[in-house]
């Protein structure tokens, strides 16, 4: 059955009564979200009783909530090809098969909360079989403008993706103009202005915009230098005229929000793991070791009191002061505590310190007796930091390298955690999109030792003496630097 057939006789006995809860109405069905989040909506209306003297109103409500979204499409009849009609809106929050309500109203103004209740129990909306719409998969945050400066030119754009900092603002996204083909863009930002050299493909829009082949190139992506914190807009010149829109952008951005402890999952396997390592030696009264174990003012602490039943605690680091029992070069830990003296190794933003951490790993290895835990966690995104000894960053991956089972290792966890956005200098070309492809602080890994190493299996042509003198060149601070605590 067509959309809105199923309105036919109940929409004849009330054409005339304006009193009534289904005066203008055109649409009331139901259906399922196939998808989360439903942003969009295509409405083929073709054949339906449409008054080219009304404005079309959309509306979609979340019976289960009481949300709801309405779309005024002022002008449709400039849509044409049969009213077949793609209307994007803000995303819903839901999962995938979501029931909703759909209805579509021809009046002047749109239907209060209390007259879409009183319509759908006129039409026994509760009970009706839902209808399955056509696919319309959303693009990211699209806005549609009517009028704008110029009434005959109808703009719909979108930002896939933007950030803006102290120096300007970047945009990723697209604009069409209906039947109007975009001959110039720019971006305008109080002064400063960016005319954009050309639109670039984008194909995926004629999914949403079948009727206009020219959709096919409407991207954009620019980096305009402006003073933040003014209004942006967009200049286009269309084969219909000239036309200018303010551009809202995404409330949240396109950024996932502020990290919160416990709000990301890999975060949580960071803590599980972490956990996993201080369990079990507490279980098992291991002798536990910390690499880079020094106080160094307020910002740095011993984690000691993490291991209350273990057999022994030993704090280690290449300078003398508190919290260290051992003074020496990690490079050469198993000399430090001895060949298979130690049950269980870790470390906390260390080892980008240790300019050979391969050496690392293999020392640990014949440090730990089998069946021995290491845990570590070290940066792989975060500024220069107590230099010259600052030499490496790590993925999950490079830490699954160095404590794998190349090196004698089972890895039991490995992680990122702590997303961080990066800023470049060069704005231009692939660095632009650098701050929508995230780096993260921390990398980290649990892993058991499961075999020893022959003791000339991980090497370098570096003798231990001068391997000690480099790594006493790491500051020997009184008080943390750079609010982190960096010890080797």
């Amino acid at each position: 059955m067509a959309i809105g057939a199923r309105l036919a006789t109940l929409l004849q006995r009330w054409r005339d009564t304006g009193s009534s809860p289904l005066a203008g109405l055109i649409i009331a069905e139901r259906f399922h979200a196939p998808e989360p989040n439903l942003g969009i909506v295509r409405l083929d209306l073709t054949a339906l009783p449409l008054s080219a003297d009304l404005p079309l109103i959309v509306t979609l409500l979340r019976p289960g909530n009481g949300d709801i979204r309405q779309v005024l499409v002022a002008q449709w009849t400039r849509l044409g090809h049969g009213s077949r009609l793609a209307l994007p809106f803000p995303p819903f929050q839901h999962d995938a098969g979501e029931l909703f309500h759909l209805f579509v109203h021809q009046t002047p103004q749109p239907p209060s909360s209390a007259s879409l209740t009183a319509a759908a129990a006129a039409v026994g909306l509760g009970t009706r079989t839902p209808i399955r719409l056509p696919d319309a998969p959303s693009p990211a945050q699209t806005v549609m403008v009517d009028g704008a400066v110029n009434p005959q030119v109808r703009v719909v754009y979108g930002i896939d993706n933007f950030w803006c900092d102290r120096h300007g603002v970047f945009l990723q996204g697209w604009v069409h103009c209906h039947e109007h083909r975009v001959i110039k863009a720019a971006i305008l930002i109080g002064q400063d202005r960016y005319d954009i050299p050309t639109l670039t493909p984008r194909p995926d829009l004629l999914n949403f915009y079948p009727d206009y082949a020219h959709v096919t190139d409407a991207g954009f992506m620019a980096y305009l230098e402006s003073r933040p914190g003014q209004p942006v807009c967009m200049e286009l010149l269309t084969e219909g005229g000239l036309t200018r829109v303010t551009l809202e952008l995404p409330r949240a951005g396109v950024l996932s929000g502020p990290w919160t402890e416990g709000q990301v999952d890999k975060v949580n396997d960071f803590f599980l793991a972490l956990r996993g390592f201080v369990d079990e030696v507490n279980a098992k009264h291991l002798t536990v070791a910390e690499i880079g174990a020094r106080v160094v003012g307020d910002a740095s602490h011993t984690r000691s009191h993490y291991f209350p039943k273990a057999r022994r605690f030993i704090g280690i680091d290449i300078h003398a002061g508190p919290g260290v029992d051992v003074v020496g070069d990690a490079h050469q830990l198993d000399r430090l505590v001895g060949r298979g003296g130690i049950d269980a190794i870790f470390s906390f933003s260390v080892i980008e310190h240790l300019s050979h951490p391969w050496l690392l790993a293999a020392a640990t290895n014949r440090a730990l007796s089998l069946g021995g835990l290491v845990f570590h966690s070290a940066p792989q995104t975060y500024p220069m930091h107590e230099q010259p000894n600052d030499f490496w960053r790590f993925s999950d991956e490079g830490l699954k390298v160095l404590f794998g089972p190349e090196a004698g290792f089972e890895v039991l966890a490995a992680g990122m955690v702590n997303r961080m956005e990066i800023y470049p200098e060069d704005r231009r070309g692939p660095f632009s999109l650098m701050p929508v492809n995230p780096g993260y602080g921390n990398a980290f890994i649990l892993a058991r030792k499961v075999r020893d190493l022959p003791d000339d299996a991980i090497a370098w042509p570096s003798a231990a003496s001068q391997s000690q003198d480099r790594a006493a060149l790491y500051p020997n601070r009184t008080s943390a630097a750079g609010g982190q605590n960096q010890a080797s």
